[in-house]
């Protein structure tokens, strides 16, 4: 679930926790090499999340899979279980060593993606779906709450805006090295064991993607501190104090539960719409105009390396341009036509008749969507106190997973019902018809909750 932060001077000085003059204290080196750790974890996670979609035509063939199955795999498989595994996650993160937590999940999506190489049926991939799922539902409460534990509020925001431009680089980059991944480990191909030769690429990648996952755990160990329960301090914790009159998990759920209801509402269907964009672009690129998987991999890689620039460049002008009239309200305002922009603009895909077309048009729509997704790690900490903040954003995922679950779906179950009726390309047409529907109805949700998202983190403020 992604929700968001003011920006705005009033509410991004007020009191430091624990006593700490941020005006003077600063984050150690040894915060930023944690910064660039978990940026690391991220990427990675990125890679092994967008490999299957730049595969999934030679899986889909080698499987004979259906567009339903496939859309179960991104989200029944992926989706709702990274959604269920979240909130026992952030439980765990809030209470123990949060290095060792992020570590084990490290080590548990990167198998899950070697499993992935050995699947002979839908059943093995599925399940190597469910623990890719499980193993990256650790990500967002586990980074989200570490970032306010090194970094004092006068060096969070922009500590956050790295980590939000990295994330989203991330994604791109991820594009990029799996088309390349699955072009090297074809041509390294007569250096491996004899026994694996004969492999399938797609095979292949995902045993190169899954090896990378323990040296990528053992950074997360190195550390230094993770803030979780038992005594496990970090050596710098800005945020890490509870009051003595701190308010409980239930209460703060039970007091703001309008609110989050609205956001979880909100987002969730504009994401029906839009997180189905990023699954099955690539599959149109490949299926409809013969793209292969180094093409998709490359074309969708600088969609989002391009989108990300210009959307970043016109989020921050924008916020500046309207903080100061609107508030805590703007990044709202900013997110939320920034959604339903790019619902709009998926019309679009309708008139594609090329990969290049495919590829321009994701660049496009990348925009507005990044214009307001550098204010999202802001929001996920402030909308609870420290105490309950990873627990908030887990809990807050695991609302919103029934949406995951029906974008990709939705758009499959379409596709195959429109295939033979209509003339143009079925799977253009139910991305289009699913992402408007729900961008548009996302966007008045979310302008009629934005009063009392105001509120709440006002409130989560002044409790912390």
């Amino acid at each position: 679930m992604a929700l968001f932060t003011p920006i705005a001077p009033s509410l991004a000085t007020e009191g430091s926790s624990a006593g700490v003059s941020e005006g003077v204290v600063k984050a150690p080196p040894s915060a930023w090499y944690a910064l660039i750790v978990l940026i690391i974890a991220t990427v990675l996670g990125a890679v092994d999340k967008v490999v299957l979609t730049l595969l999934t035509e030679p899986v889909r063939l080698s499987l004979s899979l259906s567009d339903t199955q496939i859309g179960l795999l991104q989200g029944a498989g992926l989706v709702l279980f990274t959604g269920i595994a979240t909130l026992p996650l952030g439980w765990l993160s809030d209470r123990y060593d949060r290095r060792v937590v992020l570590a084990a999940c490290v080590v548990l999506w990167s198998a899950a993606t070697g499993l992935r190489g050995t699947a002979e049926g839908y059943g093995v991939l599925f399940i190597a779906s469910i623990g890719l799922g499980v193993g990256e539902a650790g990500l967002t409460p586990i980074t989200n709450s570490m970032i306010p534990d090194l970094f004092p509020r006068a060096q969070r925001v922009f500590a956050n805006a790295v980590f939000a431009l990295s994330i989203i680089f991330g994604s791109a980059l991820g594009a990029l090295l799996g088309g390349s991944v699955v072009n090297l480990t074809d041509e390294l191909r007569h250096l491996l064991p004899v026994s694996m030769q004969g492999y399938e690429a797609w095979r292949l990648t995902f045993f190169v993607m899954a090896a990378t996952g323990i040296p990528v755990a053992l950074l997360v160990l190195s550390i230094r501190g993770g803030r979780g329960g038992k005594g496990k301090a970090a050596p710098l914790s800005f945020d890490t104090v509870t009051p003595a009159n701190a308010i409980g998990f239930r209460e703060h759920l039970t007091t703001h539960w309008r609110t989050f209801a609205g956001l979880v509402i909100g987002f969730g269907l504009g994401a029906v719409g839009l997180s189905s964009i990023g699954t099955w672009l690539p599959v149109v690129a490949a299926r409809e105009f013969g793209a292969t998987p180094a093409e998709v991999g490359r074309g969708i890689g600088l969609a989002f390396l391009t989108g990300t620039l210009v959307g970043g460049a016109l989020g921050v002008l924008v916020m500046r341009f309207v903080q100061r009239r609107m508030g805590p309200a703007a990044a709202l305002r900013i997110i939320m036509l920034g959604n339903l922009s790019a619902a709009l603009l998926s019309v679009l895909m309708l008139f594609m008749r090329s990969s290049t077309d495919v590829f321009m048009l994701l660049a496009l729509l990348v925009v507005p969507l990044i214009s307001g997704a550098v204010l999202l790690p802001n929001v996920l900490q402030d909308a609870a106190p420290a105490h309950l903040r990873a627990r908030t954003i887990a809990l807050l995922t695991m609302a919103s997973l029934p949406f995951g679950v029906m974008g990709p779906l939705t758009v499959g179950l379409l596709s195959d019902s429109l295939k033979g009726s209509i003339s143009g390309n079925s799977l253009a047409t139910a991305v289009v018809i699913t992402t408007l529907v729900g961008g548009v109805l996302g966007a008045m949700v979310l302008r009629a909750t934005e009063g009392r998202f105001v509120r709440l983190m006002q409130a989560a403020q002044t409790t912390t």
